[in-house]
C-alpha cells in the first residue's frame, strides 16, 4: 500500500468522525480491527489509532497507550513478529513475546462483575454466543483477537513440552471466545499428549455444537477416530474417520485407517450408514452440525437478504452450504452472489 493510499483512507475515516467522542472512539476501534487483521493492513491501523489518540484528552490518550500497546509497539504489531518467529520455529522467542501478551491482556482486560470482554471475529460467533450461552453481563469487544494471541502462547508451550501449563491457557483464550474452535482443537491436542482420553472426549463434545465450518466438524470427527483407537474400539474408529471425509478430506485419514489395518490384520471396509450413525449414538456425540449453529446462521442469511445486503448474505449462505451441502442453500448462495458481482460492478462505474 503506498503512503497515497494511506492517506487517503485516514482522510476518508476523519471525514466520517461526528464529533461525539464516545461515537468516534467506537468507530475508530472497529475500524482498527477491521485492518489490523488485513494481511497489509497494519500501518492503516497504527495509523487510526494515532488519529484516535489526536482527538481525545491526554488522559484518555494514556489510557490507550496503556491498553493498546506492549514496549512500545502496538499489541497486533508484537502478535505478528512472534508469528513469524513461530513459523521460524524459533519457539522460544516467540514464547518470550506471547508470554507477555498473554500476562498484558490478562492484566489489562480483566472480567468485572458487571462486564467481560469478547474476541468474537463476526456477528455469527457473537449471535451464536448469545444463543448457547444466554449471557447476563455487558460484553466489551477487545481491540484484536485475543483469542489467538493466547492460543499462540499455548501453542509455544506445547512445543517446549510445558503442556500441562498450556492448558489453563487455552481456558483463558476459550472464555474470550467460547464460540470459536480453535483454541478447542488445540486442547483436545494437548490431552492427547496427556494420555487424558476423558477431557479428550469432553473437549471434543463441547466443540462440536461451535463448529460453523465442515472442517471444523471434520476435524471433531477425527479427534473421535483417534479416541476410539486408543480404546481399541476400531469399529467406531472407521466409523468416524469415514464421516470425517464426507465434511472434509483431510491427508491424515488415509494413514490413519492405515494404521487401525495394521493393528486389526484386516483390511478396511466402509461402513454402512447405520454403522456410522451407531458409533455416534454410542459416544453421545451429534451427527452433522448443531442445530443453534443452523438457526442462528440462517436468521443471519435470511435477515442480510431482506437488506439486501450481499456480501453478508454470501458469506451466511456459504456457510450453510458448506456444513449442509444443501441444493437449495447453493442455488440461493449463487443468486447473491450474483447480486453481490452486479453490486461491485455498479459501483466501479459510480466510482
Amino acid at each position: 500500500m503506498t503512503e497515497a493510499e494511506k492517506n487517503k483512507i485516514i482522510a476518508s475515516l476523519e471525514e466520517r468522525l461526528t464529533g461525539d467522542m464516545l461515537r468516534d472512539m467506537q468507530f475508530l476501534q472497529e475500524q482498527t480491527a477491521v485492518y489490523a487483521e488485513q494481511e497489509d493492513g497494519a500501518e492503516i491501523a497504527d495509523a487510526i489509532v494515532q488519529l484516535a489518540m489526536r482527538k481525545m484528552p491526554q488522559e484518555h490518550q494514556d489510557y490507550l497507550n496503556k491498553m493498546l500497546y506492549l514496549d512500545g509497539k502496538r499489541l497486533n504489531a508484537v502478535y505478528q513478529e512472534a508469528v513469524e518467529l513461530s513459523n521460524q520455529h524459533l519457539t522460544a522467542q516467540s514464547m518470550n513475546l506471547t508470554k507477555k501478551l498473554y500476562h498484558h491482556i490478562r492484566e489489562n482486560f480483566k472480567e468485572t462483575e458487571t462486564s467481560r470482554f469478547f474476541s468474537f471475529r463476526n456477528l455469527l460467533e457473537s449471535n451464536l454466543y448469545y444463543q448457547l450461552y444466554n449471557p447476563t453481563k455487558n460484553l466489551n469487544k477487545t481491540p484484536f483477537d485475543f483469542t489467538r494471541y493466547i492460543t499462540l502462547h499455548a501453542y509455544n508451550l506445547i512445543e517446549i513440552r510445558r503442556t500441562e501449563e498450556a492448558l489453563p491457557v487455552l481456558q483463558e483464550a476459550i472464555r474470550l471466545n467460547p464460540v470459536n474452535p480453535d483454541p478447542r482443537f488445540e486442547l483436545a491436542e494437548a490431552y492427547k499428549l496427556l494420555g487424558n482420553l476423558k477431557m479428550l472426549l469432553e473437549t471434543i463434545k463441547d466443540t462440536i455444537p461451535v463448529c460453523t465450518s465442515a472442517y471444523a466438524l471434520a476435524r471433531c470427527y477425527t479427534n473421535m477416530g483417534w479416541y476410539c483407537t486408543e480404546l481399541k474400539d476400531y469399529n467406531s474408529a472407521v466409523a468416524f474417520y469415514f464421516e470425517s471425509m464426507i465434511f472434509e478430506k483431510h491427508p491424515a485419514v488415509p494413514a490413519e485407517l492405515h494404521h487401525i489395518s495394521m493393528l486389526t490384520g484386516a483390511p478396511i471396509t466402509p461402513p454402512t450408514r447405520q454403522e456410522v450413525l451407531k458409533a455416534f449414538e454410542k459416544y453421545k456425540i451429534r451427527n452433522g452440525p448443531g442445530e443453534e449453529v443452523l438457526h442462528v446462521v440462517t436468521s443471519l442469511s435470511n435477515q442480510a437478504v431482506e437488506r439486501q445486503n450481499w456480501t453478508e448474505a454470501v458469506f451466511y449462505l456459504y456457510v450453510i452450504y458448506d456444513l449442509t451441502k444443501d441444493p437449495a442453500a447453493k442455488a440461493m448462495l449463487e443468486r447473491c452472489q450474483a447480486r453481490l458481482e452486479e453490486q461491485v460492478q455498479q459501483d466501479k462505474k459510480e466510482n
